[in-house]
Parts: structure tokens; sequence; C-alpha cells
């Protein structure tokens, strides 16, 4: 008996995350039905597994995907259970087809366009869209003494809530986004101690200032080249926190726009950290050097003993496995190609979700969308 014909699809989208739906609404709006795969069985998994007081750094009305708005209800800086809500309710809204536990393994180029393998049989598609999400797996930094250190370590996607932490030393590695955002949430919830290791200072912004989202700003700024950003956002710095060297927060050596576009590192968005530090609440420390038994060895020859150390070191794309071998990616293994456009080794193969700037990934995740639409659009019409 012969093996099976995959069965055939226009436009196959492999991740339903917010990426992958923003590219599948502007495809509908084209008359285009594309399948989406997710290898969730719910929706919004990940973003349900992020820690419960997470809000976006992002206000509402930018982080609005194509066809449905974010409901007002949900305030200016949507939660994680508003973006879970909004996620899972968004295919319904915009009438968007997606199969669930079913996770896309692998791409090969054919005669028709792409041959997809996923955890359910193997598809073939004209277009692919790759959209499997910017934070797919935990990075934990391979420090020497790691394997046999004596304490807690986990990464901070493995953070729920504050109260297992109560009377506790903690060592939060990473001071930018979530390494701040859960510091400060420890340090307010009974801690005993929590110290904030930082290789890089980062650069230093609020949500908002004298009562405006300041992400607003940065609109006008985020086409201009990277340069303009840096010394911008420098600047805002240097108004609203005068000198924040005397508390361990020089200059970053890397400005904002270049920061987030070129390294794909965040931004240290303060809802209260910096006021933390100048309090005494927090304590920035050295960057961490290795483990010995039960210490920290820090960049400066400190050891310390924390009872946990969380590290919030990022993630990483995880594309190798899947596009690897197309020769798509650069030698950190992210897309190697324009937002939004094809590279030309890989005729009819996308990638949404894997960029951001200034003005975050959610506003991009939707500009991205149109121009995706608009190249498939163009390849289906041949």
């Amino acid at each position: 008996m012969g093996r099976p014909t995959p069965r055939s699809e226009d436009v196959v989208i492999a991740g339903a995350g917010a990426a992958g739906l923003s590219v599948a609404a502007m495809l509908e709006r084209r008359g285009i039905r594309p399948l989406m795969l997710e290898r969730e069985a719910e929706l919004a998994r990940p973003w349900e597994r992020r820690y419960e007081s997470l809000r976006l750094n992002t206000p509402r009305p930018l982080s609005t995907m194509p066809g449905y708005r974010m409901p007002r209800r949900y305030g200016r800086w949507p939660t994680r259970g508003d973006m879970v809500e909004y996620l899972r309710d968004y295919p319904r809204r915009v009438g968007l087809r997606v199969e669930p536990q079913t996770e896309v393994t692998g791409l090969e180029r054919d005669e028709l366009g792409w041959r997809v393998r996923s955890s359910r049989g193997e598809l073939r598609s004209r277009c692919v869209v790759v959209a499997t999400g910017h934070d797919h797996d935990p990075r934990t930094p391979e420090w020497p003494g790691r394997e046999t250190y004596g304490g807690e370590l986990i990464h901070s996607s493995a953070y729920r809530e504050p109260s297992s932490f109560r009377g506790r030393d903690v060592l939060v590695v990473s001071a930018r986004n979530s390494g701040s955002e859960i510091a400060l949430e420890l340090c307010r919830s009974g801690a005993a101690r929590v110290r904030v290791s930082m290789r890089t200072p980062p650069n230093v912004v609020p949500r908002e200032w004298v009562g405006v989202p300041l992400m607003y700003t940065g609109l006008p700024i985020d086409p201009l080249p990277d340069r303009v950003g840096d010394e911008a956002v420098w600047a805002v710095q240097r108004l609203i926190y005068g000198d924040l060297a005397r508390w361990g927060l020089p200059r970053s050596p890397v400005g904002v726009q270049t920061d987030a576009r070129r390294r794909h590192k965040s931004t240290l968005i303060d809802a209260g950290f910096v006021a933390a530090l100048k309090a005494g609440e927090l304590e920035l420390v050295a960057a961490v050097q290795s483990f010995d038994r039960r210490e920290v060895v820090l960049a400066d020859g400190a050891r310390i003993d924390p009872d946990v150390v969380i590290a919030a070191t990022g993630y990483r794309g995880g594309l190798e496995p899947l596009v690897g071998h197309l020769g798509v990616l650069d030698a950190r293994g992210w897309p190697d190609l324009p937002r939004g456009g094809e590279h030309p080794a890989a005729a009819g193969l996308y990638f949404s979700g894997y960029w951001a700037s200034m003005i975050g990934q959610l506003a991009h995740m939707r500009r991205d969308s149109r121009r995706i639409a608009r190249g498939i659009a163009r390849r289906l019409r041949r």
C-alpha cells in the first residue's frame, strides 16, 4: 500500500500566539484562509505560565491585534490574565482555523512549495509562516560549577508569585524587564534580602511620566536610524532620573534601540525598581561569574550565599531544529532577513514575532503581519 498523499494548504502558520494570529487575521482580510498549527492544547499557555503580576509594558492601544480591539476594561496596562483571555477569544472573534496539540517539527522545500512535518503527520503548503515565539526556550548561562551548585537555581520562567520566597535571601540575575519586576515584587512581598546581579547596565525608562505612557513618544522616532533612538531615550532617562551612576546604574554602553533591534535585549521599564534601589530595598551586585558548592562567585571576586538564585537571563528562539538547515538564520539563531520579507534562499517562507524595538514587540507584529500578508497574496497569485 502506497504512502498516503499529504493534505495540501495554501498557507500554514506554525504557532498560534500573538504573532501567528496577527498574520492569520491579515490573510483572512485578503480572502486567504490559513491553517494554524499550535503545539499547546490551549492557546496562550506560554502567557498563562508567566508570573502572575505581569503587566504589558506597551499600553493597550499599541498591544491590540488586527480585527479585534482589546477591550477597554483591560485598562491602560493589560495584565497577564487579560492577555490570556484576549488571545483565547481572538480566533473566535476573527474566525480563524487553529489545530491545537499539533507541533511543527520540520520544514523542507518541495515542488509545491513546502513540506511541513508535524506531530500529527505531514502537510504540503505553498507558503509557511514561522511564528513559534521569540521566547521559545528559556536560556540559563553555562556558568562554571552550575551543575554541582548546592543551592536552589531556577529560571525566571519558573517563577509564578512571591509567597514561597518570604523570609529568604534571593539573588536575581539581570536587571532588565523580568528581572527588575520580579526583584521588586520579592522585596515588597517579604523576602529577607533581594540582590540583583548585573553584567551590563540596562537602559532605564518609566512606563509613564506625568501621566503619559512613554511608549507613545517612541512612535515617531522608531523608523529613524538606531542612533537617533539611542540618544533620544538617553536624553529622556537623564531628564527623568538624573545621574543614576551613584546608585549603580551608569549609562548603558548600548543604546535602547540598538539593544532591542540588534541584540534582542529588553529595557528596564521602571515601575518602582529605581525607587526601591534608592531606598535600599534592593541591592545591585556584580555579574555572576561561577558557582562554588553553595556559593555564588561574582565578577568582582565577592562570594555570596543566597538561598535561591533566579536567572532572568532571557530566551532562545529555538528555530535551529525547525529551519537551521535552510540557511535562513544568523549566527545567533534569529531570522536573517528583513521584517515581513522572504529570504532569497527560501521563497514562500516567512517569520513573524522575532523582531523588537523601542516600541515593543506587539506593535511590530501588527505591522509585520500586513507585510507578510501582502507578500503571500502576491505569491499565491503567481
